[in-house]
This record gives structure tokens, sequence and C-alpha cells, in this order.
């Protein structure tokens, strides 16, 4: 497994909030949406 870094958090960050502003919604739910065991997957 590798190690978590700044870097991973980021790009996820930038990942939803690039989403929420294409489609016109809330973060939180892009977030729901996706799913949040799915998140955890590209934080690894």
């Amino acid at each position: 497994m590798e190690k978590q870094c700044e870097n991973d958090l980021f790009f996820l960050c930038s990942f939803i909030e690039y989403i929420s502003r294409k489609t016109n919604n809330e973060k939180k739910y892009v977030v729901n949406k996706i799913g949040k065991e799915k998140l955890k997957k590209y934080m690894i």
C-alpha cells in the first residue's frame, strides 16, 4: 500500500471541485453521488 501524500488530497479536492462546477451542483452532492468509499480508493 502506498503512502498517502498531500498531492493525492489536492487532486481529489480539485477533481470534486471540477465536477461540481461542470454539472452546476454542490460539492456535497458530487461526493454523495460518487460515493465516499470510491473516493477513498482514489486516495490510495
